[in-house]
């Protein structure tokens, strides 16, 4: 492999160790590089923004959208493989696996009735968490 093609991996491995150290956080790309360059590391912006594409490709990564417009999309580390639902909090941004009977009804329901496929690694449904209510209701 030629130096370039080292190089370019070991950046893109960084981003991506960046994103599964706080699995939690949702960062934007300007974010990550900002954490990268605090931390010492020689990641340029571009290649940054280069390797968040290349990782959401490779499913390492969630893509959210914006929820204004202007806003920057963030990125998410996603160890997940299994298809399923997820749910995340608009508050805090807790995303979590929706194991459920129902959501996977819904999901049957879908194909059976309306010939539509879901892909469960793309969707997620918005709301608050339980946390959030309560701190919100006190």
């Amino acid at each position: 492999m030629s130096q370039r093609g080292t190089y370019q991996t070991r950046q893109q491995e960084a981003v991506c160790a960046l994103f599964a150290s706080r699995p939690e956080e949702c960062l934007t790309a300007e974010e990550a590089y900002q954490a990268l360059f605090r931390a010492g590391s020689d990641v340029s912006k571009t290649t940054v923004y280069r390797a968040i594409s290349r990782l959401c490709q490779a499913g390492c990564l969630r893509r959210y959208a914006p929820h204004e417009s202007g806003e920057a999309a963030r990125y998410q580390h996603n160890p997940c493989t299994e298809s399923h639902l997820h749910i995340r909090c608009i508050h805090c941004g807790a995303l979590a696996h929706l194991h459920c009977d129902e959501a996977e009804a819904f999901a049957r329901h879908l194909g059976q009735h309306h010939g539509f496929t879901l892909d469960e690694r793309q969707t997620i449904l918005y709301g608050v968490c339980q946390a959030c209510r309560e701190k919100n209701a006190k």
